[in-house]
């Protein structure tokens, strides 16, 4: 599957984020890896949006150690 999103109806590959700034964020560090080659899965979305939206999650437990 090629690697899709809608900004209006806010999904990325089928998957529909609620989220408006969880959707920006998870569809920009895709599309940056997008562009470096990788080709990601609708599952690796659904993995991404779940990290996003898990505060306890190693992603932004780092994220906060870096920046808070």
């Amino acid at each position: 599957m090629q690697f899709s999103f809608d900004n209006q109806q806010q999904t990325i590959m089928g998957v529909a984020i609620a989220d408006r700034q969880c959707y920006r964020c998870v569809r920009d560090a895709m599309l940056f890896n997008v562009y470096e080659g990788w080709r990601p899965t609708v599952s690796d979305v659904q993995r991404a949006v779940q990290e996003a939206q898990d505060a306890a999650s190693r992603a932004n437990r780092k994220f906060k150690e870096e920046f808070q």
